[in-house]
């Protein structure tokens, strides 16, 4: 029994010691405005040990040091470092401070795009870092950059690559503006966003700023759900380069290869990208595959001139995917998909996306005096390309799929004195809806500071349009020579400037 006891008293002495040597940490965490930052990291400087902040912006922590230094975190906001002591456990309430995120990031046509950075305004903002992006992103596209910020509802629609959207507060793509480096990247004809489009965004983007709800802007753009920037390289200061690559599900890879020359002595400095990925997509008959260029050259040849000259595009192709009825999904799988089949035991789709929309730009920012600036964008984008779909009466396998053995055979027969058959719906094909446009213009901002408190602004956004639209027969050559006999062909045209 007395043998108990002692054992059982070095036991409560070992637990007093280790209570008595942990101090627990209180206190608070807010932003510049004082509300609280939930999920804000607090860690003791040079360990493991941290926790995160509750949806309150409080945080409980225990130390096996009597003092030490925490340090504070959080996206988009300067890290902050507090000593602690066993008497001053309660640290209290941590402001942070906003990062200017965009300091560490060369902008060209700092006139011209509107960065809340450069301004104070009442609009809320959010800004996304390139480090963060990649975080993001994974194999999908930039849209995903938004995922979780406020405000903001990115959806996937199965589709396939780039087939998703963005409201921002409840206003669709078509109110809401969208820039690269303070170009106008909005459909010039419906004023949607194609994602699948812009790619290689995720690639060169240094950041993307988000700004919700309407605010003052230097273009002339419907921004009523509010303005998102997208800032992307342009050519950089120092000497380097990288070569990467990523696997994931889905037989997905990506490589990119990266080289910047930085800037010689006579102010010239290029910079270029190229990259490749391919996968064949969560859904059944999903696969896509694409590339991004980017050639960057710049030339400064004293404090007040800078210029800068860009190319940048992805040409891609995917193949997509529509939802189903839920009871489709349970009978026949989750990665169920109606629009692909075989023919002679080759993969075929019906619907798959292909094109390419490369962009060119020339940057001038003139420094004319500490008080004014003019910066100045001739920009120029061409597209080309369209997507598939079906034309005719579809012919389906037992399990859901295109039965292209069965079509090709029954189009054939019908090729003989069946001229009219295509119009009357008893054949099949699959038609391309092409889309082409060329699309030109320039923005220039002139600003005077007047004053600490006024400034005066005075731009010219000009722009000029003319696209293209028609429908053609993309697959089985006998649909083809049908084609041409009976004019399957249907133009529209449209500009507008």
């Amino acid at each position: 029994m007395k043998k108990i006891k002692n054992v059982l008293l070095v036991v409560m002495f070992f637990v007093a010691a280790t209570v008595l040597g942990q101090t627990k940490l209180t206190g608070k965490v807010i932003d510049e405005t004082g509300e609280p930052l939930p999920g804000a990291s607090v860690v003791v400087k040079k360990t493991t040990n941290g926790t995160a902040t509750d949806f309150d912006g409080k945080f409980q922590l225990n130390t096996k040091s009597n003092s030490g230094v925490i340090i504070v975190s959080f996206i988009g906001y300067v890290n902050k470092e507090l000593a602690y002591t066993a008497s001053k456990s309660n640290v209290g309430t941590i402001q942070l401070a906003p990062s200017n995120v965009l300091d560490e990031i060369v902008i060209i046509g700092k006139g011209v795009i509107d960065l809340a950075g450069g301004r104070k305004t009442p609009v809320a903002v959010s800004t996304i870092k390139a480090a963060e992006i990649q975080k993001k992103i994974g194999t999908q596209d930039i849209t995903m950059t938004l995922v979780n910020t406020p405000s903001v509802y990115v959806a996937g629609q199965t589709g396939g690559f780039g087939d998703s959207r963005i409201a921002v507060r409840g206003f669709g793509q078509d109110n809401t503006a969208y820039l690269l480096n303070g170009q106008p990247i909005n459909g010039m004809e419906d004023g949607k966003m194609y994602w699948s489009n812009w790619s290689g965004i995720n690639d060169i983007a240094e950041a993307v700023q988000i700004q919700r709800g309407l605010g003052a802007s230097k273009l002339a753009i419907s921004s009523v759900g509010g303005t998102t920037n997208f800032v992307i390289k342009t050519t950089g200061k120092k000497e380097g380069g990288y070569v990467s690559g990523a696997i994931a599900n889905n037989q997905y890879y990506k490589t990119t290869a990266f080289y910047n020359s930085g800037v010689n002595d006579k102010g010239f400095a290029a910079s270029v990208m190229l990259s490749h990925w391919q996968g064949d997509g969560y859904m059944d008959g999903n696969k896509g595959e694409g590339q991004t260029y980017f050639i960057s050259f710049g030339y400064k040849p004293n404090e007040k001139h800078n210029f800068n000259f860009l190319l940048t595009g992805a040409p891609q192709q995917h193949d997509q995917a529509f939802s189903e009825k839920i009871e489709t999904y349970l009978e026949k799988g989750t990665r169920y998909n109606s629009n692909w089949g075989t023919y002679k035991g080759e993969y075929k789709t019906e619907r798959r996306n292909f094109y390419h929309k490369p962009i060119a730009n020339i940057n001038w920012d003139f420094n004319i005096n500490e008080t004014s600036n003019l910066s100045t964008v001739l920009y120029a984008s061409w597209g080309r390309g369209g997507g598939t779909g079906g034309r005719g009466k579809k012919i389906k396998t037992d399990s859901g799929n295109v039965d292209y053995d069965a079509i090709y055979a029954k189009n054939a027969t019908a090729l003989n004195g069946a001229g009219g058959l295509y119009a009357a719906g008893n054949g099949y094909a699959t038609r391309a809806s092409m889309n082409m446009h060329d699309w030109y213009g320039m923005v220039s901002n002139f600003e005077k500071e007047l004053s600490d408190n006024l400034t005066f602004n005075f731009g010219v956004d000009l722009r000029t349009y003319h696209g293209k639209h028609y429908r053609t027969i993309a697959d089985f050559q006998w649909f083809k020579i049908l084609a041409r006999k009976y004019s399957i062909i249907r133009p529209y045209n449209r500009r507008t400037s």
